[in-house]
């Protein structure tokens, strides 16, 4: 074939440069138009981020400004409250400070009202032994004080006092009921009411209380409980109308059953409020309504002929009905049909002579059988049962568990015990030997006597024993305070600057040690002797607090040798004080 030519290696570098160049120019163009293109594009992102950032700072800025103002507008609102609290509290205390004035200013008039009293009666005081002695010692003063309850010497009586009769205290009595769980037996309630009238006897002197002043005090003291009685029965009677209005207020079940179905009416709430308690301190409303009450029902105050026990049928039938005002008018229960008023009802004991039961009990009998009088009986005793098992056993063809079981299944058809009845026949039961050497008048006065104040030989002599040891303790109890009292003037009249009365309990304690022959001294150095472990080791085993007055020598030497450190010296001093103080009867007596 026919050859190519060949080309130049120059021309072909030529060809090369310029289209390498060209390739340059364009690539070189097209470069500028990115960097243009992205120059413009960051600068437009640039505007509007700065546009962003501008309105962001605008917004923050805008927020600012308004909290600013809010905060401004709070401050100014705040110091406002403030100033108002400052107006307000200046107020507040000037209330305060002028009530505060008016209270000191009807303190200082109280105070000077009381120094006026004080100052007009002064001239009573009683301000020297002398005077004391001069108003209250004389006999008069006494028997007004401490011979009948509510007495008084010197303190105005009145209305408007709250002494005397008029006095709110008159309203209470106080009544203490003895819970010891033994019995009173007949002759220590006897000894009681002696020990009671003895003592009425020795602080009532005749010759003071006349039997006018006497029948003076009783209506006094009448007149008192009647006026507390018709306070307490107005006091029930308003509380009881205050309970029927609210119920008439607030409704109740069949009210609300009436007025279920009913429209328009008002519902009664859930639950009734508690009363009020303004009738409770209204004295003077009470007396009110309790007199409306006695002058509708005289019988719930006063105790009229007619409920006496030997008034006619016709009079006893109308106390029967006395418990209701309106029954009683209807069947004529006015006051000339009542009779006239023998004496006051007390409701408080329920119509008895005390508030509360009386409980008593006679000791059992002694057991004077032989021990072989003893084991015959308990022999008759076990013979007798056991015949009274067989038979049971044999009438009802079973043995003696099951016929028992079924005799306490069923009622025997007994009536019931009458426990008075066989009180009274365990009482004749004691005066069966008595009873062949009484006559018509003995049985009479033995039936009229009730049994807690029917006494046995016996009793007698018990209670004369007893009045003999109290007064016998009561003689030297007065002694040792007469001697007491003889060393204390000896003292005040011996001139000695130094000395002084006796006046603390150690003193007087040691002065009665020794007026009954113990050695004070002696105690003292061995009370001294002892370390305080061995003293509170001998307070652990006191004698005297545990009232053991029938242990021996021995005994207690035992029990103080386990105390440690103590000499056999020390031991029988101990035990001989500790058993001249047991078994010195003077001693428990002062004590």
């Amino acid at each position: 074939g026919e050859q190519q030519p060949k080309l130049n290696p120059s021309v072909l570098a030529n060809i090369y440069n310029h289209q390498r160049a060209h390739y340059n120019r364009a690539v070189s163009s097209l470069r500028k138009q990115y960097f243009a293109e992205l120059s413009a594009r960051r600068e437009r992102e640039r505007r509007i981020k700065a546009a962003e950032e501008a309105k962001l700072r605008r917004e923050t800025l805008e927020r600012r400004r308004l909290k600013g103002m809010r905060s401004a507008e709070n401050a100014r609102r705040q110091l406002e409250k403030q100033e108002a609290r400052r107006i307000e509290w200046e107020a507040d205390l000037a209330l305060t400070q002028r009530e505060r004035d008016t209270k000191k200013e009807l303190y200082k008039k109280a105070r000077q009202k009381i120094v006026d009293e004080l100052e007009a009666e002064c001239h009573l005081w009683l301000t020297t032994p002398a005077e004391v002695e001069r108003a209250l010692g004389n006999p008069h003063a006494s028997q007004v004080l401490w011979s009948r309850p509510g007495g008084m010497i010197g303190a105005p009586s009145g209305e408007d006092t709250g002494f005397g009769d008029f006095g709110d205290f008159w309203r209470y009595e106080c009544h203490t009921w003895d819970s010891s769980p033994t019995y009173k037996s007949p002759r220590e309630v006897m000894l009681e009411k002696l020990e009671h009238l003895s003592y009425l006897r020795a602080n009532s002197d005749p010759r003071y209380w006349t039997k006018e002043r006497v029948q003076e005090e009783e209506m006094k003291e009448q007149t008192a409980r009647l006026r507390a009685v018709v306070r307490e029965e107005g006091r029930r009677s308003l509380l009881n109308k205050q309970r029927e209005m609210m119920r008439d207020i607030y409704g109740n079940e069949d009210y609300d059953h009436k007025k279920e179905h009913q429209k328009g009416h008002r519902l009664p709430p859930t639950a009734m409020p508690a009363p009020q308690l303004d009738y409770l301190a209204d004295y003077e409303a009470q007396e009110r309504e309790g007199v409306k009450i006695m002058k509708r029902d005289p019988r719930k105050f006063f105790i009229f002929e007619s409920d006496l026990p030997n008034s006619s049928s016709r009079n006893l039938e109308g106390a029967a009905s006395a418990e209701d005002g309106e029954s009683a008018d209807r069947e004529g229960g006015t006051g000339a049909s009542l009779g006239r008023p023998v004496a006051l009802r007390n409701p408080f004991f329920g119509d008895k002579p005390t508030a509360f039961p009386l409980r008593m009990g006679r000791d059992m009998p002694d057991d004077t059988r032989t021990e072989k009088e003893k084991k015959r009986d308990e022999r008759q005793e076990r013979m007798r049962a056991a015949a009274e098992e067989a038979a049971l056993a044999a009438s009802k063809g079973a043995s003696y568990e099951v016929a028992m079981a079924a005799e306490e299944d069923l009622e025997d058809g007994s009536e019931d015990v009458d426990y008075d009845q066989a009180e009274e026949d365990a009482e004749k039961e004691l005066w069966v030997d008595q009873e062949e050497q009484w006559g018509d008048m003995d049985r009479k006065v033995f039936d009229m006597t009730p049994p807690s104040a029917r006494l046995t030989p016996d009793d007698v002599e018990w209670i004369v024993e007893q009045l003999n040891v109290k007064a016998k303790k009561t003689e030297e109890r007065l002694d040792f305070e007469d001697k007491i009292r003889k060393k204390e003037m000896e003292k005040m009249m011996s001139g000695d600057m130094g000395s002084k009365p006796i006046e603390s309990l150690e003193e007087v304690d040691r002065y009665v040690m020794e007026g009954l022959g113990y050695d004070m001294d002696a105690i003292e150095a061995l009370v001294m002797e002892l370390t305080p472990e061995q003293s509170a080791a001998l307070e652990e085993i006191d004698f005297a607090s545990r009232g053991d007055t029938d242990i021996t020598e021995e005994e207690m030497t035992n029990e103080l040798k386990v105390v440690p450190g103590l000499t056999d010296e020390q031991i029988r001093a101990l035990v001989g004080m500790e058993m001249k103080l047991l078994r010195d009867e003077k001693l428990k007596n002062i004590a």
